[in-house]
């Protein structure tokens, strides 16, 4: 196992992705995961911001590839893999990836990748998951666009297995990828 062999657990931060680049300056490195159970300043794109309110997960998981990626697709496409795959193995539900990194059920946004490259060679990938979201929970932009697991499944899922189940996925997708490089 590459990923989650060291997790920090916290209730909140700024974003997943912020903490774990400050952790990569303070010498950790590959195979971290930083999970929160809120975020302030979750980010999505380039200059949107990540709705992150308790309820749903928020993980960065840093790893540092042999060869430098040019091209960030390929990893961002193993977290939005392996995000599908939880998904689909909790829940059943009928999950497809909207290229490169959007995540959707029924046409509706259940989460998101972003990728981000350091100089040091280590690369954070940032996932946000809308998993026990109540429809009234969505601010009003976002009531027609985005769903959660518990929207789309009936069901209230607990986060640690949810976070769990997907670092697992994440490690499996990561080691495929390492194996073609």
């Amino acid at each position: 196992m590459i990923i989650g062999k060291k997790i920090v657990r916290l209730d909140s931060i700024d974003s997943t992705s912020d903490e774990a680049r400050r952790r990569i300056k303070n010498s950790e490195g590959e195979g971290l995961a930083v999970i929160a159970k809120r975020q302030s300043r979750g980010r999505g794109k380039p200059g949107s911001a990540w709705f992150s309110p308790p309820g749903n997960l928020y993980l960065s998981v840093v790893i540092k590839p042999y060869k430098n990626p040019k091209d960030l697709v390929p990893i961002t496409l193993l977290g939005a893999l392996a995000a599908r795959a939880m998904i689909v193995s909790l829940t059943k539900l009928p999950v497809v990836i909207k290229w490169p990194n959007d995540l959707r059920v029924h046409g509706k946004k259940i989460g998101g990748v972003l990728t981000e490259r350091l100089a040091s060679g280590h690369v954070i990938i940032g996932l946000g998951l809308n998993i026990n979201s109540e429809r009234r929970a969505f601010p009003a932009e976002l009531k027609a666009s985005a769903t959660s697991l518990k929207i789309e499944s009936g069901k209230k899922f607990a986060l640690n297995k949810c976070a769990a189940s997907l670092l697992r996925e994440l490690d499996c997708e990561y080691l495929a990828y390492l194996s073609k490089v």
